[in-house]
């Protein structure tokens, strides 16, 4: 049945980018054209009777597909049709049993031992063992493996860290050699066992063995074609639903049915994913019957409102998301904690749901967003809208003309909004850069960014952009997710520039707190302490 579905992640969730292969930059409020991006021309597979087929259309092309260097959304959910980790998480948020049927914790909290089932397979028939798993855990700190994302996720597991540090640079065989035989991930096939032991007692890491840097990447796949394995469908020797049929670069991945997974074979006999960055273009494909299911996003709600067949398929529903206005905490004039708070009071939140989204989200200076455990919905988080006391915030803190009554843009120096090319996400920051201009009566330069390549660029603190609009969405329901994964120093704060070391040892306790009631008090002062700092000027749960 044909579906659509508002996914809270919509197109401005990748708009964290930077200017390179771009278009050139546009000046705010000068009038200026809209963006616009060609759509690949490709033509979806008709829906035809006999095999079950589902037809999906997408925006951002991923810029990596690689289980231990992914991490977008957009990559992820290539990885979840085609993997399966450790353990396994349901639609609740439940745990449960994935290439492992059991596990246990040591009573000190200090490893965790998973038994991987009996019989389980890759796509291509070839029998998996707890080594498959091992193989993953290694590459995820091997520090000859560059470029890695989620990398600190598995910090707290014995000898990671030394590991982790040295990515990039050169390791003797024999330091190497010892830096593993050190590291606590350790298969016993003979048990058909795997056992991770960590630097102090945790309770949550059979969440982490759900995720992705623990898919199993094909060794010989890997070792066969290093850089660029995961390019090619046959790559990807999968142990999860479907295996990867067909990988057009930029336009299209098709997946096939696994007959070898252990759940047994999937009901779809295949799975299109078509990559179509227009939004609308994208939407009337589905109205054409190109599609099955698409996103619904701002561009296209009214449609569908007012339109009874179409609202009457569509399926709205709540998530775990947050949106910020993302600074670059290295870059001027956002070095300074005084200007992203000003620029934090300027953002007019409620418009921007009201106006922008169409009322998809909620306004909030928060972080944690309502249902994770800890989140403090109602208490005030960085500083919210407040123009005048925006313009404030910068005269009073050196910003200002020599007769403090206006702002000294020239103090300010350059400020460039980037974000994921196309013509409804222009119009959208026209308006988000027009806040600051309204306040402070200083341009704002637009800078569209073809959103593949920018997915790829934001993941280097180097090139991270000055402002941008991004956020996170939860990888699994536990605060520790959403504090130690996203904002200890070395996690993805540091795309930002980010780093409080005092909240790194708070949410450091917090993880190896085994009370789950008294983490979460603890995770509660972390999130506190990083409102204060102000890294980003949070806007929306949706």
């Amino acid at each position: 049945m044909k579906k659509l579905v508002l996914f809270t992640c919509i197109v401005l969730a990748f708009a964290i980018f930077v200017a390179a292969c771009a278009p050139a930059p546009t000046a705010v409020p000068a009038p200026t054209a809209a963006a616009t991006s060609a759509a690949p021309k490709v033509e979806p597979t008709k829906a035809v009777a006999g095999p079950k087929v589902l037809r999906l259309g997408r925006s951002t092309f991923p810029s990596v597909v690689d289980p231990q260097r992914s991490s977008f959304g957009i990559e992820i959910e290539v990885l979840k049709f085609c993997y399966e980790g450790i353990t396994a998480i349901d639609a609740k948020g439940n745990i449960g049993p994935g290439g492992a049927d059991t596990w246990k914790s040591a009573a000190d909290g200090l490893s965790m031992t998973f038994h991987i089932r009996e019989g389980l397979k890759r796509a291509d028939g070839t029998a998996m063992n707890a080594s498959d798993y091992e193989y993953a855990l290694k590459r995820e700190v091997d520090p000859r493996l560059t470029d890695k994302q989620y990398t600190d996720i598995v910090s707290d597991v014995k000898g990671a860290s030394a590991l982790i540090d040295l990515e990039g640079t050169k390791v003797s065989d024999a330091d190497y050699a010892k830096l593993f035989a050190a590291y606590g991930v350790k298969a016993d096939d003979s048990k058909r066992e795997l056992t991770v032991s960590f630097n102090a007692p945790i309770g949550y890491w059979h969440y982490i063995a759900y995720t992705w840097v623990t898919y199993p990447t094909d060794k010989k796949k890997a070792d066969a074609a290093p850089d660029n394995w995961w390019t090619k469908a046959d790559g990807h020797n999968c142990n999860g639903p479907f295996s990867i049929k067909t990988y057009e670069d930029g336009k299209r991945i098709v997946y096939t049915a696994n007959a070898n997974y252990w759940r047994g074979k999937p009901k779809l006999d295949r799975v299109e994913v078509t990559y179509i960055t227009d939004e609308v273009q994208r939407f009337e494909a589905y109205k054409k019957g190109e599609f099955d299911e698409v996103d619904v996003s701002p561009a296209t709600l009214d449609s569908v409102n007012s339109d009874a067949t179409l609202k009457a398929e569509f399926l709205r529903y709540a998530g775990a998301s947050t949106r910020a206005l993302q600074f670059n905490n290295a870059r001027k004039p956002f070095d300074d904690r005084n200007a992203r708070v000003a620029f934090s009071q300027a953002w007019d939140r409620k418009a921007w749901v009201r106006d922008v989204l169409k009322g998809i989200g909620v306004a909030s200076t928060r972080w944690l967003p309502p249902g994770v455990p800890g989140a403090q919905t109602g208490k005030p988080g960085v500083p919210d809208t407040d123009a005048k006391a925006a313009v404030a915030t910068l005269i009073s803190n050196g910003y200002g003309t020599a007769d403090g009554k206006k702002v000294d843009c020239a103090k300010l120096g350059e400020l460039k909004l980037t974000y994921g090319a196309s013509a409804q996400a222009h119009a959208r920051f026209q308006f988000l850069a027009g806040n600051f201009v309204t306040a402070f009566n200083c341009a704002v330069t637009l800078d569209p960014v073809d959103p593949t390549v920018a997915t790829a660029l934001t993941k280097d603190p180097k090139t991270t952009p000055q402002i941008a609009y991004g956020g996170w969405i939860q990888d699994y329901p536990h605060p520790q997710n959403w504090l130690s994964v996203y904002f200890k120093c070395t996690a993805f704060a540091k795309r930002y520039s980010y780093c409080n070391k005092d909240n790194d040892a708070l949410v450091s306790k917090a993880d190896q707190t085994l009370n789950f009631d008294e983490s979460v008090k603890l995770y509660s002062q972390a999130e506190d302490t990083i409102l204060k700092d102000v890294p980003f000027a949070f806007g929306i749960h949706s």
